[in-house]
């Protein structure tokens, strides 16, 4: 494939300006060096480049050792412990900042840089006229120089080669590998000048890294007898259930709870970082278990190795032995969310012992007055509940007891039932503390979205050394209140728009940390047609939701043995209305639903929808024809054929013009149709598919459905590592439930010659749906990231329907998918419907294949980042009557792929992101013709706008 002439010029223009313009040293001191980079070179004993860190030897495809083209596996980790850096470079090549300072007259540099030593405030011309003089420069008294004194200003100075950071660079770098297990490493720096430039090579000679030969652990009698006690307790308790259960010998249970999940591992090289990451694990562990004391003096969980026999292959010892210091003394500050016991290390030695929760105590604070101080206590109650308890004779039995929390209510306003502060809490009176409960405590209090945490602190009773107090102190949020939010978006259909939406909050709307959330929305917006031309917005919406939440599942049953409360179980009602009025079909929506959520763990979420409505009505579906030109092309030409051998039917179309009519009688003149299909196959081929696109964009509609998701996202996790990983997975049933009554229910016969089931003469959609979204994270040193996704997704139609629902259908394209094309930008497959962008081509379908990569990195603005990335995507059909069917063989040759460059604005988490995208591949063209290299115009990118990023 060769490249055009024009892109070929403007690449070669553009590298010339960049040698040009990107190593200008015009401003470097005679003796000093432009420093460039850091580039990294592991060698042997000799100094000849040899092995990477992980012992492999660095080579090319000929077999050929090489060095700084290597991309070895630490030096993004070594950059970080580097005390000298380059200047700063956009798009990782230019150094904006030092280009603005070149520019600049190196003649007022002092001026310049005495002038902004001072606050702006004091900045005038008078005091840059005293600096002119000050400075000779006399001549140049009265003048600004604003033009170049914003280059002075917003340029970066060159930064120089300095050799005391780069020797202690090398000691940071030689220490580092230390700690990963290479002990006697060497690093040795050295400066590479060429001209007035410089960098600065670290020469990195590893040797032979430590490896865990053997691993063994010495756990102290008395602790190993107590976890040991505890495991048999509840090995027996299980099998007078009758669970089938193998009781371990203490050795084989001492051995499997360390080694089981520990990321220590015989075989792996000794890593100091490792080791850190596995006591953090036992620590939590241990602490999950009861044990509120464990290695809070960082003195309990040692690691121990051994290097007397070999110095490579070592002995590593896990010892956990009981504290030599001791804590009796407590404090009780209950307004500190963190932990506020003293501990003094000239106390008695603490036993290794597991604690238990004694009492629970809920203060809720008024929103006036939020000093505990100044609080008097209005009420103090226990919740009564029933309890499954076991009697004397073994059988078990219902009875009320008290619950074990105690609330105090401090002058509050807001009323809550009992029962709504005791579901949140995951700790109970009499169970072993548990650092992971008090984690689901704190996420399930948040998720209510009915308090704010004023204080969260646990700590021992007094003269006691096994027994806990849990202070939870909360200030109810405003019961009323509202959110405005606007947003302007662009999509295929759309030019642009603009999206105001109010939203009205009631909390605790019955007492029991209920919200009611109501939402209206609308948009107005400007489509291509050909009426309507002459007005800015031609396009509106119109919308509104009501949500009812509760902290609990609404079931018919008790279903905590099921979701413990400690899952935070959520139920959520909802209805809402929407309105289109676009591109000239129009319709109104109407859903309603039932969902439950529950979190078992940080990372993982289950949502299910057990029920969800949504019914959808086309306002005008007989403008079909005038909006999807093609199609019209289409039905003229059978219309013709048609007119030819059934003049009449000319007559009637003529006077009502009812598209619908007509073609339901063409679909059912079994002459006219072989006649169609012997003479004018293609013909008969578009028609087919024209009618299945124009039942598909027209039809009412009702679905009724149950779905379920899956969220996995390692990013929340305690230890989410340097690679995290995030997984979404959907399925989608609907029309299950309403075939059951198919016998009672009207058949309706469509204009394709389909028979169908109606309810309330609305077909209803019957449909298997399932979606798979995976995402994986790099994260590098220096804010930077490698970023990876696939989603794939299937809808598979049967019984009731031949074609999925449009709301339930996949397109490509927009600010968050192939970003080269806007939404609905082009498929199915290689189609040409429609042949440019615009409303004319709404390319859905049944199948859909994505995959993004995307590269992030922090710009010199502070809050600012910049993105490079690559898209690739498209729908299919997968049966006979699509437009485009999926075919495994060649699918990739259908790939529509673009990609380009971003800038993202992090105002206090919240992202404001455009994204400037090219295409590679456009499938839409003829197959030879496809790579899209050689039509690439750098100054028209598809720009897109949008918040939070693209995955």
């Amino acid at each position: 494939m060769k490249l055009g002439y024009n892109i070929i010029v403007k690449i070669l223009i553009f590298v010339q300006l960049f040698l040009i313009f990107s190593c200008r040293t015009n401003k470097v001191p005679k003796n000093g060096h432009l420093f460039i980079d850091n580039t990294y070179k592991y060698v042997d004993k000799k100094g000849k480049p040899y092995l990477d860190a992980y012992g492999n030897p660095f080579l090319n495809k000929k077999g050929k050792e090489i060095i700084n083209e290597y991309k070895k596996p630490f030096d993004d980790e070594l950059d970080s412990y580097v005390k000298q850096k380059s200047n700063k470079k956009i798009l990782f090549i230019i150094p904006l900042g030092l280009w603005l300072y070149d520019f600049s007259n190196p003649t007022f540099d002092s001026v310049y840089a005495e002038y902004y030593s001072v606050s702006q405030k004091q900045r005038n011309q008078k005091l840059l006229d005293s600096l002119y003089v000050k400075y000779n420069l006399k001549n140049y008294v009265g003048k600004s120089r604003w033009f170049d004194r914003f280059f002075y200003n917003n340029g970066e100075a060159p930064i120089l080669v300095d050799t005391l950071l780069s020797k202690t660079s090398s000691k940071n770098i030689q220490q580092y590998f230390k700690n990963r297990g290479w002990r006697k490493s060497i690093v040795k720096d050295s400066v590479i000048t060429s001209g007035k430039k410089a960098h600065v090579q670290y020469s990195i000679k590893l040797g032979r890294p430590m490896i865990m030969d053997t691993i063994t652990y010495d756990i102290a009698d008395e602790i190993k007898d107590d976890l040991y006690a505890h495991y048999l307790k509840r090995t027996r308790q299980a099998k007078k259930k009758k669970s089938p259960i193998h009781e371990l010998s203490k050795d084989e249970f001492i051995y499997n709870l360390f080694s089981r999940g520990s990321y220590v591992k015989k075989g792996d090289r000794l890593d100091a970082y490792v080791i850190e990451n596995e006591i953090s694990r036992l620590e939590n562990r241990f602490k999950n278990m009861g044990y509120y004391r464990f290695n809070d003096l960082k003195d309990e969980v040692i690691y121990y190795v051994d290097t007397a026999n070999n110095v490579y292959d070592v002995s590593v010892r896990l010892s956990i032995k009981k504290s030599q210091i001791g804590s009796l003394t407590t404090t009780t500050a209950v307004t500190d969310s963190t932990r506020s016991d003293t501990l003094k290390k000239d106390t008695l030695v603490h036993k290794f012992k597991r604690f238990k929760y004694n009492k629970i105590n809920i203060s809720l604070l008024d929103n006036e007055n939020k000093d505990t101080s100044k609080n008097t206590i209005d009420s103090s109650f226990y919740v009564t509940t029933k309890k499954i308890v076991r009697r004397v004779d073994g059988r078990k039995t219902k009875m009320m007891v008290n619950d074990t929390i105690a609330f105090i209510v401090n002058h509050l306003g807001n009323k809550y039932k009992n029962r709504v502060l005791a579901d949140m809490l995951a700790i109970e009176k009499g169970h072993s503390y548990n650092l992971s409960s008090e984690t689901r405590t704190r996420r399930n209090i948040y998720k209510v979205n009915n308090f704010n945490i004023l204080g969260f602190n646990t700590v021992p009773e007094k003269d006691s050394d096994s027994t806990l107090i849990s202070n939870i102190i909360l200030s109810p949020m405003d019961k009323y209140s509202y959110e405005l939010g606007f947003e302007a978006f662009n999509s295929g259909v759309v030019n642009f728009g603009i999206t105001p939406n109010l939203t009205f909050t009631v909390k605790n709307l019955f007492g029991g940390a209920e919200n009611l959330s109501v939402s209206f929305g609308g948009s107005l917006g400007n489509i291509k047609t050909k009426k309507n031309n002459s007005k800015i917005f031609n396009a509106s919406e119109l919308s509104a939701q009501a949500s009812l939440s509760f902290p609990k599942l609404i079931l018919p049953f008790n279903a905590k043995r099921l979701i413990p409360k400690a899952w935070g179980p959520s139920s959520a009602i909802s209805l809402g209305y929407n309105a289109q009025y676009n591109i000239g079909l129009d319709k109104r929506s109407y859903n309603a639903g039932l969902l439950y959520n529950f979190n078992p763990t940080r990372t993982t979420v289950h949502q299910i929808t057990l029920w969800n409505l949504q019914y959808t009505q086309f306002l005008n579906p007989n403008n079909y024809f005038n909006i999807y030109t093609q199609d019209s092309k289409v039905r003229n030409s059978v219309y013709d054929l048609y007119f030819q051998q059934y003049p009449s039917a000319k007559e009637e179309y003529d006077k009502n013009h009812n598209d619908n009519d007509l073609l339901f009688q063409i679909q059912n003149n079994i002459d006219f149709q072989d006649y169609l299909r012997s003479t004018h196959l293609s013909l008969a081929n578009d028609y087919d598919l024209m009618e299945f696109r124009r039942y598909r964009f027209t039809q009412n509609v009702l679905i009724s459905s149950f779905k379920y998701d899956f969220t996995y996202d390692q990013r929340l996790g305690y230890f989410p590592g340097k690679h995290p990983f995030y997984l979404k997975a959907q399925v989608e049933l609907a029309g299950n439930l309403e075939s059951l009554f198919n016998k009672t229910l009207k058949d309706f016969t469509t204009s394709n010659n389909k028979t169908i089931k109606q309810i309330f003469g609305v077909p209803y959609s019957q449909y298997v749906k399932f979606d798979l979204d995976l995402r994986k994270f790099w994260i590098f040193s220096g804010k930077k990231s490698f970023n990876a996704r696939l989603f794939t997704g299937i809808g598979i139609p049967y019984g009731n329907s031949f074609s999925m629902p449009f709301d339930r259908s996949y397109s490509v394209g927009g600010p968050s998918d192939v970003r080269a094309w806007k939404s609905f930008g082009f498929g199915p497959g290689s189609s040409k419907l429609g042949g440019k962008d615009g409303y004319e081509l709404i390319a859905i379908d049944n199948f859909k294949l994505l995959t993004q990569v995307e590269y992030r990195f922090p710009l010199p603005s502070k809050g600012f980042e910049g993105a490079l990335f690559v898209d690739a995507g498209n729908v299919w059909g997968i049966n006979n009557n699509s437009l485009n069917k999926f075919e495994f063989n060649s699918f990739y040759k259908e790939l529509g792929i673009g990609g380009g460059w971003g800038i993202r604005w992090d105002i206090s988490n919240f992202i404001i992101r455009f994204d400037f995208a090219y295409r590679f591949h456009d499938p839409r063209r003829d197959e030879n013709d496809r790579w899209y290299f050689k039509y690439i115009n750098l100054l028209k990118p598809q720009v897109n706008f949008a918040i939070d990023y693209p995955f």
